[in-house]
């Protein structure tokens, strides 16, 4: 008589965590947390849990003691990951000195690792060896870090929305270096991020680095920026201190009629997009699109379920499509775009999916005015598509489309979900972001 063997919950989890399923993995953890019999996965758990649902410093704590006590046959792959997790985590949240100082505990862990052998343990130090430098120069580069305070605890700090024709932006006046820019709402931008190098002198932009060049990382879109620091920022009632921001300084070809014709566009739309490292920090938004206002509420009566969580400094949202869950990353500044499906999902609910049946070549500009910064798709418009936020179902009518294969999904989003811009907006009379509790929640 055969027997079955018993589950091994700690295995199970760990393997469930690599799938970055964050809501998932919070279910399974409830259910079966009696029988995790691992300290090192319990604590796993709770750094990549803590980290996805925006208590970055929880996470690293987290992190701190399971350096204590990594196993020393723990896999090279398993390794690798919860360095790579750990490490970029100090960098997301400017933990330099931090980050220096795990690189040379985790040196030491991998010399005493007897899982590994010599040369996959010498290319894994010489991997962590030059990060060590890489964060004494963040430290110089960036030797104060981002500070936020709130002057009045009881007072909401109201701001009002400036209304933007044909976009469905969330555009508004703060005062950076004490001068009123118009700022856009971005959670699809890491820092601050400013197109026209006249306004960043206009307001003192402390420049930390010479002309370079960065990576777009999801399109490979070669940037040229300069890297630098805004003293303050006055946003509604908080006080935000020594804020980083990337100042685009991408020449201008008079040749080049859409490189014209971009830079016109942002220049004229607004001064200085407000990304995602401040974002995340500002507890609970409200956007009232009746009265037009934004305002900080000290917190919020909704019972809803959390559906956002933060990976690298991009926000994602689970919402339901077709009756099932579909997560997509959720960029507030994706002017004029809504919602995008890759093809997994797509191939798997098709039948709920109404698609056009020619497909048509769109295209994207990613941070930078000239042609490496353009994404070209093949896509199938939607013409209508039903998607339910926290129980709050929206029809939305010619703001879908869905990819013509694989290499046309948008690399932004999940494998089996897609990207949501903010014509979402547009079907809201209210959208509240409660991210001490990672919920976003519509009134429509």
């Amino acid at each position: 008589m055969a027997f079955a063997q018993p589950i091994n919950h700690s295995q199970v989890l760990v393997d469930l965590i690599s799938t970055k399923k964050w809501f998932e993995i919070e279910d399974y953890y409830r259910q079966y947390k009696d029988s995790i019999d691992s300290e090192f996965v319990r604590l796993w758990y709770f750094a990549e849990t803590e980290n996805a649902f925006n208590r970055p410093f929880d996470a690293i704590d987290a992190y701190e003691k399971m350096i204590d006590i990594i196993p020393h046959n723990m896999e090279n792959s398993a390794l690798a990951s919860f360095c790579g997790h750990l490490l970029q985590l100090c960098a997301d949240v400017q933990e330099y000195e931090k980050g220096e100082e795990f690189c040379r505990k985790l040196i030491s862990v991998i010399e005493k690792n007897t899982n590994i052998d010599s040369d996959t343990r010498l290319t894994a130090i010489q991997s962590l060896t030059p990060l060590i430098e890489e964060f004494k120069l963040r430290s110089k580069t960036y030797p104060k870090k981002l500070t936020i305070t709130k002057r009045k605890a009881d007072n909401r700090g109201e701001i009002k929305l400036i209304p933007v024709k044909s976009r469905n932006d969330i555009l508004f006046n703060a005062k950076w270096n004490g001068i009123e820019l118009r700022t856009v709402f971005d959670t699809g931008c890491n820092n601050a991020y400013i197109y026209n190098r006249a306004i960043a002198e206009k307001i003192g932009v402390k420049f930390n680095t010479a002309d370079t060049i960065i990576m777009n990382e999801i399109y490979e879109a070669p940037i040229r920026c300069l890297a630098g620091v805004i003293d303050s920022l006055e946003l509604g009632d908080f006080c935000i201190k020594n804020v980083p921001v990337m100042v685009n300084i991408e020449t201008i070809d008079s040749n080049d009629s859409y490189q014209e014709k971009c830079d016109s566009v942002f220049n004229s739309w607004f001064d200085i997009t407000l990304g995602t490292l401040v974002v995340r920090q500002l507890g609970v938004i409200d956007f009232d699109f009746v009265k037009n206002t934004m305002s900080f509420p000290q917190k919020t009566n909704t019972i809803n379920k959390k559906n956002l969580y933060i990976d690298r400094n991009t926000l994602f949202i689970d919402m339901k499509i077709c009756d099932e869950n579909f997560v997509s990353s959720f960029d507030t500044g994706g002017g004029g775009i809504g919602l995008r499906i890759n093809t997994d999902f797509y191939e798997k609910h098709q039948q709920c999916i109404s698609v056009e049946s020619q497909a048509t070549e769109d295209s994207v500009t990613i941070a930078g005015c000239n042609d490496a910064s353009r994404k070209y798709r093949h896509i199938y418009k939607c013409p209508q598509i039903e998607i339910e936020i926290n129980n709050q179902m929206i029809t939305m009518i010619n703001d879908c489309e869905v990819a013509k294969d694989k290499e046309n999904d948008f690399a932004v989003g999940t494998v089996e979900g897609g990207y949501l811009g903010n014509s979402i907006f547009k079907y809201c009379k209210r959208a509240t972001f409660d991210l001490d509790n990672m919920v976003f929640s519509v009134d429509n």
